[in-house]
């Protein structure tokens, strides 16, 4: 890695590898597009990563369900243009989101066919801790979710997500 852009691009690369979410090409296309003054196109976007236009087009689409980039309009052009969102607390609250939830949903489903499953010789203690936990995560679920969407977590708020 030679310039500072490319170790930018690098380590959001790396970065996206390491959260679960993303991959690190899709990454890369974010610090392109993030440091890039303009929009580009896919073909473009796909010259400056190092990858094919198919994969730059895959990496680009999660990108936009993430709502990290979004599509824009270039005057005289029939080519789609993407830019990135630059409000690094949304992008942030969608990805670190999405990673606790895939953990507190995995988790809870292993919990709940525990449950199920659980001969009777486990006993109440081990049935009453089962059940705590499930709760727990779907409490802990359903304020990730709240959390993704921009809700104000308040007393009130936290009560009804527990009921």
């Amino acid at each position: 890695m030679g310039t500072w852009r490319d170790r930018v691009t690098q380590s959001l690369g790396d970065a996206a590898s390491r959260s679960g979410v993303l991959s690190e090409t899709a990454g890369k296309i974010f610090a392109v597009l993030y440091l890039n003054p303009g929009p580009l196109s896919l073909d473009e976007i796909s010259r400056e990563v190092g990858t094919s236009k198919g994969n730059a087009s895959v990496q680009v689409r999660e990108l936009l369900d993430l709502g990290m980039v979004r599509k824009v309009w270039v005057r005289r052009s029939r080519r789609d243009y993407y830019e990135a969102v630059t409000d690094l607390w949304s992008i942030a609250a969608e990805v670190i989101g999405r990673r606790l939830e895939q953990e507190a949903r995995s988790l809870l489903a292993a919990v709940s066919e525990t449950e199920k499953e659980l001969p009777d010789a486990a006993g109440d203690l081990v049935r009453g801790r089962l059940m705590s936990m499930r709760l727990f995560l779907e409490l802990v679920a359903a304020g990730i979710e709240g959390f993704r969407r921009g809700e104000v977590m308040s007393p009130d708020a936290l009560r009804k997500l527990a009921s």
